[in-house]
């Protein structure tokens, strides 16, 4: 008889889905335009590393005890093919919101941050860039 204090599978998350969803909220902070700019591209950052890690060390892990016969299930009750499609699934999201998040929002304000900073040579940025007048005027006739 099961004891009172083990819980059914259904009570787990999954371990692997768990951190995709810890990551997404990390990329959530890179879409939030209350955060700086540069502060939103470092989450942004954080949130592709920790994937390329999640995906060398754990799921390498699960793919070579895949390989090895394992058949034990996870603690949540999913089997190992069916922690990798259900990653595999999740990450494809995680990683089409990581191009969206780069392409659609960073890049278009990064680009229109330099635009500002190309401004008038007397300008904070000009002394920040170390500016030639040649590469103002190359801004400014865009």
């Amino acid at each position: 008889m099961d004891s009172p204090d083990l819980k059914a599978p259904q009570q787990y998350i999954n371990r692997e889905l768990s951190f995709l969803e810890f990551n997404q909220r990390v990329l959530d902070q890179a879409f939030d335009e209350s955060v700086p700019l540069l502060e939103r591209l470092k989450f942004l950052c954080i949130s592709c590393s920790n994937l390329d890690e999640f995906f060398e060390i754990r799921v390498a892990g699960l793919k070579q005890l895949q390989e090895l016969g394992g058949a034990q299930l996870a603690a949540d009750g999913m089997s190992i093919p069916e922690q990798l499609t259900a990653i595999h699934d999740r990450a494809t999201r995680l990683v089409a919101d990581q191009y969206r998040c780069l392409n659609s929002l960073l890049l278009p304000e990064l680009a229109l941050e330099a635009c500002r900073c190309s401004g008038p040579p007397s300008g904070p940025c000009r002394t920040a860039r170390g500016s030639s007048s040649t590469s103002s005027a190359r801004w400014s006739r865009s």
